[in-house]
């Protein structure tokens, strides 16, 4: 850790405000920057690399508004092989430039049908579904110790149009099955991915605020006919970029 906060130390000398983790897709957010700085994954010694398409692999870090930020364009995960923590080490970086609040973002496929893709949904709490350590079905995790429920009320009386829900966290890269999404909606959860729990989790860890939103890109498997691939997320994440650019500009402009 000690050689990547000193790589990136020299790269840059403020310290960031605010961090912005990006999702599939969500990459645009990173044009709002003035004055760019950008440090690229493979270049950090001891770092990772992103293998997941879709996930450019970057920090960005400039102004925006009199504010400090870094946006980390493309995200780690379970499934390529990292541990538990090393996907959230993200997470730990804000922390050690200083950093108390995080935007995470994602793309999810929604479980409610009454939803339009391209709806935007706060997270206030997830399950974890991916039964890596339990067989039994997941409990909710919720409450101030995870999600700052200050800036989820900020946001919603900004947005009163926006979703709120649960999120399901699943192992991934394979999509669920029909019976996977079946429990979770019994559960209540109204958006999947495979993805961002790691980093709400290490983000309560150190105790910063965050607040998480999810892109609705898809609908699950089996509430449509339309066949689900990383490409079909992609192109509707890309779709629908230009709503949650701007709410999250707007996001970005009241803090």
């Amino acid at each position: 850790m000690n050689d990547i906060i000193k790589y990136i130390k020299n790269k840059i000398n403020d310290t960031i405000d605010i961090a912005v983790v990006t999702g599939s897709g969500l990459s645009d957010l990173k044009n709002i920057l003035d004055n760019a700085t950008i440090i690229h994954y493979s270049d950090i010694p001891g770092y990772f690399n992103t293998t997941v398409q879709g996930h450019e692999g970057a920090f960005y870090f400039g102004d925006f508004k009199g504010h400090k930020i870094v946006i980390a364009v493309g995200r780690f995960h379970y499934y390529e092989g990292l541990s538990f923590t090393n996907v959230g080490l993200p997470i730990q970086i804000f922390q050690k430039l200083g950093c108390q609040r995080v935007i995470l973002t994602n793309s999810a496929g929604c479980l409610q049908p009454k939803w339009d893709l391209g709806d935007i949904m706060i997270i206030d709490g997830h399950y974890d579904f991916t039964f890596r350590n339990d067989a039994n079905n997941p409990q909710l995790i919720e409450g101030k110790k995870y999600y700052n429920s200050d800036w989820i009320f900020r946001v919603f009386k900004m947005h009163p149009n926006i979703r709120m829900g649960k999120y399901g966290w699943v192992l991934g890269p394979m999509y669920e099955t029909k019976s996977e999404i079946i429990n979770m909606k019994n559960h209540g959860v109204s958006a999947v991915g495979m993805s961002t729990v790691p980093e709400i989790v290490m983000a309560s860890q150190l105790k910063l605020d965050i607040l998480v939103l999810s892109l609705m890109s898809n609908y699950g498997v089996g509430l449509t006919k339309e066949a689900l691939t990383h490409q079909r997320v992609l192109d509707n994440s890309i779709k629908y970029n230009q709503n949650f650019k701007l709410l999250l500009t707007s996001i970005l402009s009241d803090i």
